[in-house]
């Protein structure tokens, strides 16, 4: 039970350490993209107000990045 636990919390750990590098030193077109790529099957069912919360941007940001596209 140990083990597993000590390898779940890596794991986490791992994770969270992406996701404050990744909003730290990626623009928020490099987030969009991630963010479409790696929740490629779900991101058209999310409104997108959550969306630009998660990525750590403002709507507007968000619309003008999507009009790029």
């Amino acid at each position: 039970m140990e083990r597993y636990s000590r390898l779940s919390m890596g794991t986490v750990f791992g994770h969270l350490m992406e996701r404050i590098i990744s909003l730290r030193f990626t623009t928020a077109k490099e987030k969009y993209n991630h963010f479409i790529q790696t929740y490629s099957d779900i991101y058209h069912r999310i409104p997108l107000g959550m969306i630009a919360s998660y990525l750590g941007i403002t709507q507007e940001t968000l619309s003008r990045i999507r009009a790029e596209k």
